[in-house]
């Protein structure tokens, strides 16, 4: 069985990054961007399954060592559409390559849509299970995959307007004394 190896590496040359499959961190930033690009519903047939360091699938890791040089060189046919262009580079603006957090975004977003745990369990899961990063970057990462998962519904915007309009007002109406 194997995955969309190819559509994988036309991601990665979108965003450039190439994969040298004998660098620890380069595979784990590859199954982590693949895994996330997976639950925003870019479909490279691959499956993932939560192991020490976050989602991982080994069909993927089969396809990046039978086509190593391929990954490495970023070598394939296939181009992409401009929203999947607008969701790789998005996706690299918020996680920026960071294996840490990528980690602990794809963990996260894997453990709320994958195997359906409230937000509150995905993230004690990801504290506990994730204890040798720093709080702050734990949030971080949970933040970044909330970010990149979730785009707000307009009931949601709706409720932040009202939410934020008297903070909104009260600084405009104390700009007005110190301005």
């Amino acid at each position: 069985m194997m995955g969309n190896w190819q559509k994988a590496i036309a991601f990665f040359d979108e965003i450039g990054f190439s994969l040298d499959n004998k660098e620890f961190e380069d595979k784990l930033i590859a199954q982590k961007t693949i895994c996330l690009l997976e639950l925003k519903n870019l479909d490279f047939d691959y499956i993932f399954n939560l192991y020490v360091r976050g989602p991982y699938s080994p069909v993927f890791t089969t396809d990046y060592y039978q086509h190593g040089d391929e990954f490495k060189n970023n070598d394939t046919p296939l181009t992409l559409s401009e929203d999947e262009i607008a969701t790789v580079t998005y996706l690299d603006k918020l996680f920026e390559k960071s294996p840490s957090l990528l980690e602990i975004g794809a963990t996260y977003g894997f453990l709320l849509k994958d195997v359906g745990m409230s937000a509150v369990d995905a993230y004690n899961i990801v504290k506990q299970e994730k204890g040798f990063y720093q709080d702050s970057l734990i949030a971080k990462g949970v933040s970044k995959a909330k970010q990149f998962l979730f785009e707000p519904t307009s009931d949601d915007l709706e409720w932040l307007k009202n939410e934020v309009r008297p903070w909104q007002k009260a600084a405009i109406a104390s700009m007005r004394h110190y301005g």
